[in-house]
């Protein structure tokens, strides 16, 4: 058994070597080291706190995953709050345990809070498949609903079902502005929870609410099938591409009260002429309509404006 006992020795021996390497690389601030994995170096307080030190000199790095740790969450937080003193912009968690998944979330959502606390530089946060669920997703929309920086966040396999999707959608109608992608896929999101998300970003009840949708989000997937069903697809889709092709918000709101008009009282709107308006003004002509008119209005007023907006051409 000595010889078992020597293997283990030497090879715990030699990935202890391994830690203080990378550490020593961090510290070096060493321009060939883009991206880190950290993940049982953290086992150990000693090694977490050299990279902690380490990590507040660093310049180059620009995204961190970590994976495969378990241990003292003291030593996880000591670390992601020396990435706030970073330029690290993109950061992964993987998770953390195949035995016993449920745990995840514990240092998910643990690691999304603080993230978003303290890494005013994080631009892309990814927690696929890291067990978060509904409360996980509630806490992290309440985290988001002031954020200005995070541009992407993933969350694919997290069982937020529901709860976790209204959560979600109130926080980009309400609140968040800067929010371009949100992967949603495989979340158990039926078509209550489906609504409520494409409400978030084409809420055809009003020309109020329509303009109050957020017309910054560009996607909610990988697979547009694996979030939404048929009922709100299309809209979805289109709303997205308009919030993409679009150089301004109000743009963004005139193609989807085009879209509105068109579907839901058969009124083709023109940009070529709207009471011989240039085309650049429509933002401000529709804006005046939105604040003056309502949709059960528009209906009664449909024949008038049909011949406006089609027999002048």
């Amino acid at each position: 058994m000595n010889w078992l006992r020597n293997d283990r020795t030497a090879a715990e021996a030699e990935t202890r070597r391994d830690h203080l390497d990378i550490i020593n690389r961090v510290k070096s601030n060493d321009p060939d080291l883009p991206a880190l994995d950290i993940g049982v170096i953290l086992n150990d307080l000693h090694t977490a706190t050299l990279l902690a030190e380490a990590l507040r000199g660093n310049t180059n790095l620009k995204r961190v995953r970590f994976y495969e740790y378990g241990g003292d969450m003291d030593h996880f937080h000591m670390v992601i709050s020396a990435l706030s003193e970073t330029n690290v912009s993109k950061i992964i968690v993987v998770p953390w345990s195949q035995i016993y998944p449920r745990e995840d979330d514990l240092y998910a959502v643990a690691a999304g809070k603080r993230l978003l606390t303290l890494q005013s530089n994080l631009t892309r946060l990814d927690l696929n498949a890291c067990h978060i669920g509904p409360s996980g997703a509630i806490v992290l929309s309440a985290l988001l609903a002031n954020n200005t920086t995070l541009r992407a966040l993933h969350l694919t396999k997290n069982d937020i079902g529901d709860e976790g999707a209204v959560a979600m959608a109130h926080m980009l109608k309400n609140k968040n502005r800067a929010l371009k992608e949100m992967v949603l896929d495989n979340n158990g999101i039926t078509a209550y929870g489906q609504l409520a998300l494409r409400n978030a970003i084409y809420n055809d009840s009003s020309f109020e609410e329509l303009e109050k949708s957020n017309h910054i989000l560009q996607s909610y997937f990988d697979n547009p099938r694996c979030v939404f069903g048929k009922s709100v697809l299309n809209d979805v889709l289109l709303s997205h591409a308009a919030n993409l092709r679009c150089k301004s918000e109000k743009s963004a709101v005139t193609k989807k009260l085009k879209r509105v008009l068109s579907k839901k009282y058969g009124v083709a709107l023109r940009f070529e002429s709207f009471l011989g308006t240039d085309a650049v003004m429509m933002p401000h002509v529709l804006g005046w309509a939105a604040q003056k008119c309502d949709l059960q209005m528009m209906y009664e007023l449909k024949p008038l404006l049909f011949n406006l907006l089609e027999g002048g051409r």
